[in-house]
């Protein structure tokens, strides 16, 4: 019977050295060679303002995005013209197709306010504070 146990430990302890069971160091040290440093990319943008972003790699494209670890940052749209069909005041109120969209307007001829499509299907937008 001494055996048969000596032989099914020594059958355990090989197993276990077999898949990295009794070995505790490697570990710790794999994961100290997964981390790497992190890389800023950032890209000027035609509005103006930049777009950023930080990962273990990354890429940019002036006036279109940045991307990070797959991650795509896109520069935002320029605002539209200022024409009377995009004033804050002229679309306010009119139907819209998507409940929760949002879209620029234009407040006191500056591209400066915006619309926001509520449940019922209609814009609530920014409003010049001495009314429409």
């Amino acid at each position: 019977m001494k055996l048969v146990s000596g032989v099914f430990a020594a059958l355990v302890i090989a197993t276990l050295a077999a898949c990295g069971g009794t070995d505790s160091g490697d570990v710790a040290e794999e994961l100290g060679q997964s981390s790497s440093a992190l890389s800023t990319c950032s890209a000027a943008c035609a509005s103006g303002l930049s777009v950023s972003c930080s990962g273990s790699s990354c890429s940019s494209v002036d006036g279109q995005y940045v991307q990070c670890d797959g991650l795509y940052h896109y520069c935002p749209l320029p605002p539209p013209p200022c024409t009377k069909a995009n004033t804050c005041t002229f679309i306010d109120g009119t139907s819209c197709a998507s409940p929760g969209a949002e879209r620029q307007c234009c407040l006191s001829g500056l591209p400066t306010g915006g619309c926001y499509c509520k449940f019922d299907n209609t814009w609530t937008c920014t409003l010049p504070p001495d009314g429409p």
